[in-house]
């Protein structure tokens, strides 16, 4: 696993995906709050960049030239520790559950004796073999053994438990978030196998039983398969929001280019509804504000049109529609506004405003294949 950490392109791509990961939190705790799960989140996502900062060489040297020697090896696990631990507290922590609160917080217990374990196991580790890499040889100085075990042990212990928990809310999920889930449980199993295949291979090499590399290359390529699937796992969520972000951005704008015939039409005959910028001038704003306006401001003059149209007007076919809104406007241009009682035209139960606009759509794309112009200037 630690020599995943250190490799060049997986560290860098790691740390970039991680980073935005806590900007991403940090965000959402600002805009929302967040209680003990979010925040544990975040100091997860935080433990996992901070192991791969120090897993880079050159940092691992700086941070051992300020402390001593060993001190990158103890901050990579340590902090890989204190990711798996803030995670248990993610998935096991829920309010108002005691039960499982109580669980959570338990979790302080292992995590201390695991950093406590790595410090002196690490002190007992000669110099030179300090940063040596887990081999056959390494592992028959007992510290040295001792630091990956306990690594190891506690990293195996972490992920299981996270996959326990997940597994308990997979059933419940749906969308996006099942997706995500289904994710960590993939990342995480094959991190626990990871552990597992270091703890064989330590027993293995210590007790002179039998010393198979091969297991450590199967654990590099299943780190590589599950830190993939794990970042992948906790930026889906982000991944999803700004997709779908970006979808309604280009949806709201086509739509606010499709009103723009009716609106250009009824907002000629009556300007009045035209809401206008805070500052009196040209409205600048997002492609969600722009398009509610518009429809805001069809439905308000459609409203005042309403006593020259006929009664039978909703139930007419959309390019009806439009030839009748014509003429209600050419005449409300030119005769003012008429008396009689106004009413709610093309009424819609739809529970957000893109669907109470669909109607009025419908109609502006009508008159747009019909003349270009239904009031004269």
């Amino acid at each position: 696993m630690e020599v995943i950490l250190q490799a060049d392109v997986v560290n860098l791509i790691a740390l970039i995906v991680f980073t935005i990961a806590v900007c991403w939190r940090m965000d959402q705790i600002r805009r929302y709050g967040g209680g003990l799960q979010a925040l544990a989140m975040t100091v997860s996502i935080i433990g996992f960049t901070l192991a791969f900062v120090a897993a880079n060489p050159s940092m691992g040297k700086r941070v051992d030239a300020v402390t001593f020697e060993g001190m990158a090896r103890v901050l990579i696990w340590g902090m890989l520790a204190l990711g798996v631990a803030a995670l248990i507290v993610v998935f096991y922590y829920v309010p108002g559950e005691s039960a499982r609160a109580r669980r959570a917080g338990i979790e302080a217990v292992p995590l201390t004796i695991a950093a406590a374990g790595l410090q002196i196991a690490m002190v007992y580790i000669p110099r030179e073999v300090r940063d040596n890499a887990l081999s056959g040889n390494s592992v028959r100085y007992w510290a040295f053994a001792a630091f990956f075990l306990i690594a190891s042990v506690y990293l195996t212990y972490g992920f299981s438990a996270c996959v326990a928990s997940i597994r308990q809310f997979v059933p419940a999920a749906a969308g996006y978030l099942r997706v995500s889930l289904s994710l960590l449980i993939v990342g995480l199993s094959a991190l626990a196998v990871v552990a597992v295949l270091q703890i064989a291979f330590i027993f293995g090499a210590m007790t002179r039983s039998f010393v198979v590399p091969s297991l450590l290359t199967v654990g590099n390529i299943l780190t590589v398969a599950g830190m993939f699937a794990f970042m992948l796992g906790i930026t889906y969520p982000l991944i999803h929001a700004r997709i779908r972000w970006i979808r309604a951005r280009f949806t709201l704008r086509e739509q606010y280019r499709d009103l723009e015939p009716l609106w250009t039409v009824v907002t000629e005959a009556v300007p009045e509804v035209v809401l206008p910028a805070p500052d009196g001038g040209e409205l600048k704003a997002t492609p969600i504000i722009l398009f509610d306006r518009r429809v805001v401001e069809i439905r308000d003059a459609l409203t005042q049109l309403s006593p020259l149209l006929p009664d039978d007007f909703d139930e007419s076919s959309p390019e009806r529609q439009a030839k009748l809104i014509g003429v209600a406007a050419r005449r409300y241009a030119d005769e003012g506004a008429p008396s009689g009682e106004v009413r709610d035209i093309l009424p819609t139960t739809a529970a957000t405003i893109v669907g109470d606009g669909e109607p009025l759509r419908e109609v502006s794309l009508a008159m747009s294949r019909g003349p270009k112009r239904w009031v004269k200037s």
